[in-house]
């Protein structure tokens, strides 16, 4: 029997609306969807995206465990891509949904060589979605970045990494995850001068928060979905 097709798609910030044209037809059209969620959380944002296209499909969601135990996470992956590995072998269409983009700092870049490697040949497509970052800016109404300036995106989970931040000139820094070491970034931020910061929670979906003001920003519970844009000066 010839495998079905896998599709990753990046279901972007979590605004429907914001669906690229050709993920919605696949979401509409694919035998199966699987959709991301976190142990112990009963919502999941990338199900609650691909509801409203009401899809043909039956969903599937996958639990993508946050342990700090490597291996225990290391074999979550792997159950899932199982999963996701016999539906394809009985010949059905797969989509594996993430937020974002479906190649930057997602679930689906764990999920991919695993599919490669148990089925060999394999058809994939992939699906880009708006990035955090984009929709930060948008939301905010603040350029990202424009002529010779730099982007650095980095990835901000630990409070270590906010004294060893390096903040380049002319530069925008996104720093994304920020819910555990926001506090330690704003404590680093109130030493820097000739600096602007947008900080941003739920892009796009139920409880948006956007701010500039540090103190406004460091009143705020921690929060998975956040991040950070921070634009330095030449």
């Amino acid at each position: 029997m010839q495998p079905g097709v896998f599709y990753g798609i990046g279901l972007g910030p979590g605004d429907p609306e914001l669906l690229t044209l050709k993920a919605a037809r696949i979401l509409r059209s694919c035998d199966v969807i699987f959709t991301v969620v976190s142990a112990n959380v009963q919502d999941s944002v990338s199900e609650n995206i691909v509801m409203p296209l009401q899809p043909k499909g039956r969903i599937v969601r996958l639990v993508f465990s946050m342990s700090k135990d490597k291996e225990k996470r290391r074999q979550q992956v792997q159950d899932n891509a199982d999963t996701i590995a016999a539906e394809l072998k009985e010949g059905r269409s797969c989509v594996f949904t993430t937020l974002g983009d479906a190649l930057s700092y997602s679930t689906f870049g764990y999920i991919l060589p695993l599919l490669r490697k148990a089925i060999p040949g394999l058809v994939i497509e992939i699906v880009p979605g708006i990035t955090s970052w984009s929709t930060l800016a948008a939301r905010a109404g603040e350029v990202l970045v424009e002529n010779r300036q730099t982007l650095r995106v980095i990835p901000s989970f630990t409070e270590d990494m906010a004294e060893k931040l390096v903040l380049e000139p002319d530069t925008t820094h996104v720093l994304l995850k920020t819910y555990r070491s926001r506090n330690a970034l704003l404590a680093r931020l109130r030493r820097e001068r000739d600096i602007e910061v947008v900080y941003g929670e739920r892009l796009t979906q139920e409880g948006e928060f956007l701010s500039t003001s540090l103190d406004d920003i460091e009143k705020r519970p921690d929060t998975y979905l956040s991040l950070m844009m921070v634009k330095t000066m030449k």
